[in-house]
């Protein structure tokens, strides 16, 4: 055998060696692309601390519903700091921007406790983060409208990391 038919089997046997590997790196890039939106919708609870607009704080969640008695999905969770409010935890969370963007989070506070139980905590409530779309742009604050059980509301301003994590997360 000369030298060519050698160096043709050598270049042979090395092009299926390669193609080998490259088709492994596609089914590898293939199987990552799949998993991506699951990992896409996990999301680490993320908190801020805002104020009303008579400076008492609240605290303000951005995180995944894990109970598998309730619907997953993303949900904001708002909790007054001081104790003395009483949110109501059947109206919605009314959010809106400063460019005319307007939403309503349907309110989920059955979720802060074990199914069946109907005990919610008083100074707490869920809102599902479902209908939050189109996403606010993350450069703009957010006004939140936070019922109260007496009626009425209490306005917060989300800040630019709030809106931030709002606009990055996808819907679920």
């Amino acid at each position: 055998m000369g030298v060519s038919a050698q160096l043709f089997r050598r270049c042979g046997g090395q092009r299926a060696w390669q193609r080998a590997i490259a088709l492994r790196v596609v089914a590898c890039l293939l199987s990552a692309a799949l998993c991506l939106p699951a990992i896409a919708q996990a999301v680490e609870p993320q908190s801020w601390v805002l104020q009303d607009q008579g400076g008492h704080p609240w605290s303000l969640t951005l995180l995944e519903q894990s109970d598998p008695d309730y619907p997953a999905g993303l949900r904001l969770r708002l909790t007054d700091r001081t104790g003395s409010q009483r949110l109501d935890h059947n109206r919605p969370l009314l959010l809106r921007d400063g460019m005319g963007g307007s939403w309503e989070l349907a309110n989920r506070s059955i979720e802060l406790v074990p199914a069946g139980q109907t005990s919610l905590p008083a100074g707490s409530a869920q809102y599902d983060v479902a209908s939050l779309e189109p996403r606010p742009r993350a450069e703009l604050p957010l006004a939140l409208e936070v019922p109260l059980d007496a009626g009425g509301s209490i306005q917060l301003v989300a800040g630019a990391s709030a809106v931030a994590a709002l606009h990055a997360t996808t819907g679920t």
